[in-house]
């Protein structure tokens, strides 16, 4: 494989396993409906499908320091192979108290792979051009998983087994590129990096403020799995509504990423997440005067302009910040931010919706969102 778009080949071969790997997406979307047709009751399957935030909280520091310690081509083929046993293992078993390991131990395997891939892109590409080698692997993503949607609706109802196969399938296959076309990225570690590790982390505190803006931005930006299905509901729609929204975001990301990042690439990043924060914000704050589809539409298109410009972004600013040999470790920590967000997500949504209702969480997002703005742009 040639250089292409001015990226180079490994940059390439790693994007091709990762978008393959996200075709076979099936385990995340469909695991609450498996659990269903195995009779579990509304209760426990929360409590099954939450492991994979517990798996997720805990991949980010330990994907990290493998990467850091060991390398990030060993760091990625343990989490991929880990990641798929886990998945065919749940095509297999039956009893909830079986499955539970299987849901943790791949929430574990597949969110522990993210740390060594961004640090290999971070290693692979130089700093002008993170910001767009980001962009696309966050564009395969989306573009994986719209289509992954699909195909394992239409597994799920002929064979589950089938359907935890094919993301094994698959993530073994992205195994297979990073075996045998990606070669190891890590630089050699220095004396001060190997001496100082996490605590090097945790003294910097530029990063620290970074991670908790981007904590209290993906609270808001993560609505759209919790408080919207509810406000689409209570507006007088179902799902199919709120199924198109989601088709729209997909939609808008597929045919906007390919090109947002090297257009935007003169304007500072800092301005950028600022624009972002103030994008989510609106977007969803907009919901609170949202009454049809269309309202809802356009509201959905604001906040997806933000998911566009920001989330890829702070995968490369991450990488900026970070010393060469703590590029697994800045990675993993603010993947870990992402995973407590997912967590407390639902938790402040919930709690503002019960005692104030689902306005007052809207207002709360728009406030949110420019204190983001503010943070990132001082």
């Amino acid at each position: 494989m040639r250089r292409l778009a001015g990226l180079p080949p490994v940059y390439w071969w790693l994007w091709l396993g990762y978008l393959l790997s996200s075709l076979g997406t099936f385990v995340f979307p469909f695991l609450a409906l498996y659990l269903s047709s195995r009779g579990v009751d509304a209760r426990r399957i929360g409590l099954v499908v939450s492991l994979l935030g517990v798996g997720a909280v805990l991949a980010g520091p330990l994907g990290g320091q493998i990467a850091d310690r060991v390398g990030r081509k060993p760091a990625l083929l343990i989490a991929l192979v880990f990641s798929a046993a886990s998945a065919l293992y749940l095509g297999f078993v039956r009893s909830p108290l079986a499955i539970a390991p299987g849901v943790l131990a791949f929430g574990l395997g597949s969110s522990m792979a993210r740390p060594a891939m961004q640090a290999i892109v971070a290693d692979v590409l130089p700093p002008d051009l993170l910001g767009r080698g980001y962009a696309l692997v966050y564009w395969a993503s989306n573009v994986g998983i719209a289509v992954s949607a699909w195909i394992g609706g239409v597994l799920a109802g002929r064979t589950w087994l089938g359907l935890f196969a094919g993301d094994a399938v698959t993530t073994i296959l992205f195994a297979g590129l990073v075996l045998f076309r990606v070669p190891e990225s890590r630089p050699a570690p220095g004396s001060e990096g190997r001496a100082l590790g996490w605590t090097n982390l945790l003294a910097d505190r530029p990063f620290l403020a970074l991670l908790a803006t981007h904590f209290t931005f993906m609270i808001v930006f993560l609505q759209f799995q919790f408080a919207l299905p509810l406000a689409v509901v209570r507006s007088g729609f179902g799902t199919q509504e709120y199924g198109r929204l989601m088709a729209l975001n997909c939609a808008a990301v597929f045919v906007t990423q390919p090109f947002t990042s090297r257009w935007l690439r003169s304007i500072d990043r800092g301005t950028l997440l600022a624009i972002a924060s103030v994008c989510v914000g609106l977007g969803f704050g907009a919901y609170a005067l949202s009454s049809n589809m269309p309202q809802f539409y356009a509201a959905t298109l604001l906040w997806t302009a933000g998911d566009v410009l920001g989330l890829p972004l702070v995968s490369a600013v991450v990488a900026s910040m970070s010393p060469v040999d703590l590029r697994g470790r800045y990675q993993g920590a603010q993947m870990l931010a992402q995973a407590l967000a997912m967590v407390a997500a639902p938790l402040v949504a919930g709690a503002v919706i019960d005692a104030l209702g689902l306005r007052v969480l809207w207002a709360g997002c728009i406030v949110v969102g420019f204190a983001a703005a503010v943070a990132h742009a001082a």
